[in-house]
């Protein structure tokens, strides 16, 4: 990540929820909280004026629903990185809100060292989905197959490596550690076990053999 700090915007309609996010990411370097709001229209309307790199949004709100804000902002600003952070870790509303553009989507509980490494990865681009949340959309999409065999893949099998992490997954197929691979790339130790983590926590994977089966299997550095 550059020096300069990563803008975050807050849409939840719970001010305490905000109020204690805020606490969080102030003590966090590199994280700037620049706006919140506590529903899906006054986040429109506030959003006109800020200059954000990242928008945290839930989902049960008034007024609007975060996947109907979310499909509102995309179409309005298409660059714009969405994280869910949401309380529901249903498959179904995993599923709409990716659907409609979100990039990552975590859980309320998750911790702060996690929330940072998912803002990090969102903000740059990249989809963030924390094991629990991979998980869901796996047994989501095996449920949803079974009942109808021309369901389309979920959007976690779809965009889900990015070409850094296609890029990461052959240099660890091809036998290097995550320190070779940082020399190999120039990047930090640092960011690539947060890549590394962010491929198992995708793919539902715990172990490396895990891992080689659901990439052959899907098929997803296109082999």
């Amino acid at each position: 990540m550059s020096d300069k700090s990563i803008r975050i915007f807050i849409v939840d309609d719970h001010q305490l929820f905000i109020d204690g996010l805020i606490a969080i990411i102030r003590k966090t370097e590199g994280l700037e909280v620049v706006g919140t709001a506590n529903s899906g229209r006054e986040c429109i309307e506030k959003i006109k004026d800020e200059e954000l790199d990242i928008l945290i949004t839930d989902i049960s709100m008034p007024e609007m629903r975060g996947e109907e804000l979310v499909e509102h902002l995309i179409r309005i600003y298409p660059n714009m990185k969405i994280l869910t952070l949401s309380m529901h870790d249903d498959y179904s509303y995993i599923d709409k809100m990716l659907k409609a553009g979100a990039l990552g989507y975590i859980h309320k509980n998750t911790g702060a060292r996690e929330l940072r490494e998912a803002i990090e990865m969102v903000s740059s681009g990249n989809n963030y989905f924390t094991q629990e949340v991979s998980n869901a959309i796996a047994k989501g999409y095996a449920k949803d197959s079974i009942n109808n065999e021309n369901v389309s893949p979920p959007l976690i099998y779809d965009i889900f490596l990015t070409r850094r992490e296609k890029g990461i997954l052959k240099l660890v197929f091809a036998g290097l550690s995550s320190q070779d691979i940082a020399d190999e790339l120039s990047l930090s130790y640092h960011t690539i076990t947060q890549h590394r983590k962010n491929i198992n926590a995708k793919l539902g994977t715990r172990t490396r053999k895990e891992l080689e089966q659901i990439v052959k299997q899907k098929g997803l550095l296109g082999e």
